[in-house]
């Protein structure tokens, strides 16, 4: 990681476990803490992408969640705080499997273990990170994603969002991966009314190479896409680089998902370079700072 950043001229990463379900084998802050120690003038974290979020998947069914649940969760989150990560995540609403090792998982953002962390984190002042792939209304599975682990029809989740936005407005929510939308909902005219709307929500950007499939892509044919760029503009204060980058040590072998993301971070990372030299100079700073 340090030696991608020091190429690229990155001053300090925000490193976070992927969002994960089941109970073992789990990855989260304290495996990596330690390490991160060692440089704290370059690297925050943030926590809970192992166990706050398989506890809220392990609960998707809103009726399983008992006033025992919910103070499990509370002491968990609590404690992710107290380990010095400045905030929650990644934490999954919906996420669609885009290979073997990847899973789906869905919660709706709506969820009361997602209400509850909204409120824990308004009272801690720590934001949440927030993977939830945007569907605009209950609509099949698009082809591509089809089989596998996601299942035939996929559930509307902007309004549910606007819902957590609205349930405790000084929830400070990440929304992840904006600018790469598998599904083509998360447009720049959808994220400008919800940003409009909720002075709460924020926008992680992830920038992908022109041929790259994701749509409303930020880059389209190597230049800003305009209504991208108006969005920026309207609400400059709004956003921060998320690259999406795994880091793998060399010594790790197979084709699971973190082995092959790992291997598109130096493309990413010129991606996300290569878009900034294309913004304005003050709101290029606003944006990376």
């Amino acid at each position: 990681a340090l030696k991608h950043m020091d190429h690229f001229g990155i001053r300090t990463a925000i490193i976070l476990p992927p969002p994960q379900v089941g109970e073992n084998n789990l990855y989260d802050y304290p495996d990596f803490v330690d390490a991160l120690q060692r440089y704290p003038d370059r690297f925050a974290f943030l926590g809970g992408g192992g166990k706050l979020n398989s506890q809220l998947h392990r609960y998707a069914e809103p009726s399983s969640v008992t006033q025992e649940v919910k103070q499990a969760f509370t002491e968990a989150a609590e404690g992710v705080i107290a380990a010095g990560a400045v905030g929650f995540g990644e934490i999954a609403s919906l996420h669609i499997s885009h290979m073997p090792g990847h899973p789906f998982e869905y919660v709706p953002a709506d969820h009361p273990l997602l209400l509850l962390l909204a409120d824990l984190a308004a009272r801690l002042d720590v934001p949440i990170d927030l993977h939830m792939d945007a569907v605009a209304e209950k609509s099949p599975t698009p082809t591509r994603y089809a089989g596998g682990h996601n299942p035939p029809e996929l559930p509307a989740t902007i309004g549910r969002l606007r819902r957590l936005l609205t349930h405790n407005g000084k929830a400070r929510i990440v929304w992840a991966h904006g600018g790469s939308d598998p599904l083509g909902a998360m447009t720049a005219a959808t994220i400008s009314d919800l940003m409009d709307d909720h002075p709460n929500l924020y926008l992680s950007l992830r920038v992908v190479g022109s041929r790259a499939p994701p749509a409303n892509k930020l880059l389209a044919h190597g230049r800003l896409e305009s209504r991208w760029l108006a969005l920026l503009k309207r609400h400059p204060d709004r956003f921060v680089i998320g690259t999406d980058s795994f880091f793998a040590a060399s010594h790790l072998k197979g084709t699971g998902p973190g082995v092959e993301f790992s291997k598109r971070n130096a493309l990413k990372f010129k991606a996300n370079r290569h878009f900034l030299s294309l913004l304005p100079a003050t709101l290029a700073r606003k944006v990376a700072v």
